[in-house]
């Protein structure tokens, strides 16, 4: 009746249109809610409507099956998987379809047809969306031959392992950056970190902050080409990013472009999105007076600085630096910021540990486009390999 656009070489023959009743069995009398309450914590997945929900101490099934959302939201929002694979020792509540596919039928070839489909035609819910088991047994499905629908399930059992690998490896890397970030910078009132490099061992010089510092300022009287509306965006990696309109009329009279490799200050959004350092895709950047910026002295590499604001005793003392309410309503005080006192290493030492953290960053970033581009690769797949 059909073919996909995209087919693994030797396979010619059309497609057949079933129903779901057809290439699966319905065990839901076998899947049990537990109340929050009644659960026992344990290390066996409970599962509910769009994946695991909780881990309990006991399982009710014991074999890869289909799950299939019958209730919520995301039957009609897709945000999340509607149907996906459970495999191991489990439990399900009543949220969703427990499906055990018949013989001459492949799970992982059913699960991805199921989770193409659009539910909106088959939602039978009212208030909220539902897919009530008898409907679902009457949604048509497409199937090939079994040999060909485990050719099509291996292939996308390959690719989540894949994007499974690089999200593991993404999540270990960024444990390790906070990690290091805790035992490569002195904790309050010690000379030296708990972890550094073999070939440094000199005490870290204990300094203000306003010492290492001076006031960078690059004045634009008349500005044309554009201007930060709002600050630092991204102070998780310690980098300054900015919304910047071209070409916009400025209400405000004088503003400064921006340099790269400078201690750049927010100090109308309080502590946490308070200071980063700018680099080369931010010179050029034009900012109001409320966006200081600072160049290092001789001796101090910019770079290192990128990482040490992540320090959570710098955070703490901009913190405390920032007196008013929360968040937007917090105003930093430049005069404490510049009074703190700080243990730095020589500069052969700030370069070789901002080295070290960049080689972290690189990494994290290489697996995140990884998973990005396996998810794309899969996306296009589902949409060329499924009728």
């Amino acid at each position: 009746m059909g073919k996909p656009t995209i087919r693994f070489e030797g396979y010619t023959d059309d497609w057949e249109q079933r129903k779901l009743d057809d290439v699966v069995e319905f065990l839901d009398t076998m899947r049990k809610p537990l109340e929050g309450a009644k659960r026992i914590s344990g290390p066996y997945p409970y599962y509910g409507a769009s994946g695991i929900v909780d881990y309990v101490d006991g399982y009710l099934f014991d074999e890869e099956l289909i799950l299939l959302s019958e209730d919520g939201a995301n039957i009609t929002d897709r945000n999340y998987p509607v149907c996906f694979l459970a495999s191991g020792k489990y439990w399900v509540n009543n949220h969703a379809h427990v499906l055990r596919t018949k013989q001459g039928n492949e799970n992982n070839f059913i699960c991805n047809s199921l989770e193409r489909k659009d539910y909106t035609q088959y939602n039978t819910g009212m208030a909220m969306p539902k897919l009530n088991k008898e409907t679902c047994k009457k949604i048509p499905i497409l199937c090939p031959g079994f040999e060909e629908q485990k050719k099509i399930g291996d292939y996308f059992r390959s690719l989540d392992n894949l994007i499974t690998l690089h999200q593991r490896k993404c999540e270990e890397t960024k444990k390790l950056k906070k990690f290091m970030l805790q035992k490569m910078f002195p904790k309050k009132g010690e000379k030296v970190p708990e972890i550094r490099f073999g070939s440094f061992t000199d005490d870290w010089e204990q300094r203000k902050f306003g010492e290492i510092v001076e006031k960078y300022e690059d004045p634009v009287e008349t500005p044309t080409e554009g201007y930060t509306r709002l600050g630092i965006r991204s102070h998780a990696k310690g980098t300054f990013h900015s919304y910047v309109e071209k070409g916009k009329e400025l209400e405000t009279a004088k503003m400064f472009r921006v340099a790269a490799d400078k201690f750049i200050v927010n100090i109308t959004f309080g502590w946490e999105h308070a200071v980063a350092i700018t680099d080369e895709n931010d010179a050029g950047k034009l900012v109001s007076h409320r966006f200081p910026q600072y160049s290092f002295n001789a001796g101090m590499e910019p770079k290192f600085f990128r990482y040490l604001i992540l320090d959570e005793n710098f955070k703490h003392h901009l913190e405390l630096s920032s007196p008013g309410g929360a968040g937007r309503n917090r105003v930093l005080k430049l005069s404490d910021m510049l009074q703190y006192k700080m243990n730095f290493p020589s500069e052969a030492e700030q370069k070789k540990i901002a080295a070290y953290f960049d080689d972290l960053d690189h990494l994290i970033t290489l697996h995140q486009h990884k998973c990005e581009e396996l998810q794309n690769i899969k996306k296009f797949m589902l949409q060329n390999m499924f009728i």
